[in-house]
């Protein structure tokens, strides 16, 4: 039974036991006779709760692990082994509102491969240097999403099998290497009125997009300056011919979640639940939220409107 917590407290969640911490999962295991796909199950949902409410301390202590198990209910995973069961009755945790200036100023340190607070709370006024480091910013923080993708993981790193991966280079790279092709990734930028240029963290390139003009097919997305993109071509006297260009692949929310599981994002106090009791809850509940902006509320007619809109609503309220 000590494999099967370590595979998921130490493996999974990166949570460090102490070892009276450790005794205690082992004895209410046995204690209340889960078989091993049930304490498995009963497992996950400690340590996800443990990071939520623990906000990533990984040190796990036997006094704090003491009430979350005393919270968590064993006797909710049984023979049918639902998860989504378990935990608090009610749903005060399922919605909240946090304020701009509460959400948690994360910025992405590629050194460390992980997030960090630069500081306490972001400032309505910052300095001029802010504009800079808001684009370095964007700039690193997108590209480790990039780097997760599965076309750009090297194949003993990939869970699929696959011939190639994609390489990406940096604009310092290309010196002495027209007609080699290259993937780039980087900003779009007019660093001279009518002339389109690629920015990275190394250097700038003038980009040619004539290739593209001529061609049937646009583009898919929405290309503007200050946008981040990917552009495929090769250097030809010192610009850089483009032949393909395309916005960063996207990445689920599970994804991401798996890859920084100790942070959160939104700020606020975290919900205790685990996602297949979110799930639960969302189809069972018909209710729904709408947000409404410019409501101007000294306005006779935004009071009429108003009405109409409530009517509408109390006959069939729209979905979450």
């Amino acid at each position: 039974m000590q494999s099967l917590i370590f595979k998921v407290f130490t493996r999974k969640y990166s949570l460090s036991l102490q070892a009276d911490a450790l005794l205690l999962l082992q004895e209410t295991i046995e204690q209340n006779g889960l078989t091993p796909r049930d304490a498995a199950k009963w497992l996950e949902l400690l340590a996800d709760t443990w990071t939520k409410r623990e906000e990533g301390r990984p040190l796990v202590e036997a006094a704090a692990l003491r009430e979350l198990v005393a919270a968590v209910a064993t006797g909710s995973f049984g023979s049918n082994g639902d998860a989504a069961a378990a935990g608090a009755e009610g749903g005060s945790d399922l919605f909240a509102v946090i304020s701009a200036f509460d959400v948690p100023a994360l910025w992405y340190d590629p050194s460390k491969k992980t997030f960090a607070s630069p500081f306490e709370r972001g400032d309505i006024l910052p300095g001029a240097e802010a504009k800079a480091a808001l684009f370095r910013q964007r700039y690193d923080l997108v590209k480790q999403r990039i780097m997760r993708n599965e076309n750009f993981m090297p194949v003993s790193f990939s869970d699929h099998e696959k011939d190639r991966f994609y390489t990406l280079s940096t604009v310092d790279s290309l010196q002495g290497r027209e007609g080699e092709r290259f993937l780039l990734f980087g900003m779009l930028a007019q660093l001279e009125e009518g002339r389109l240029s690629l920015e990275d963290r190394a250097g700038s390139i003038e980009l040619d997009l004539s290739a593209l003009a001529g061609r049937a097919a646009a583009p898919g997305g929405l290309f503007t300056e200050g946008c981040f993109v990917l552009v495929d071509g090769m250097v030809e006297d010192g610009v850089f011919r483009v032949d393909e260009i395309g916005l960063p692949p996207p990445e689920r929310r599970d994804r991401t979640r798996a890859a920084f599981p100790t942070f959160n994002f939104f700020g606020g106090t975290p919900s205790l639940r685990t996602d297949a009791q979110l799930r639960a809850a969302e189809v069972g509940n018909d209710g729904g939220i709408v947000f409404l902006s410019d409501v101007w509320l000294d306005r006779p007619e935004t009071m009429d409107a108003l009405q109409t809109l409530f009517e509408g609503f109390s006959h069939a309220a729209p979905p979450i």
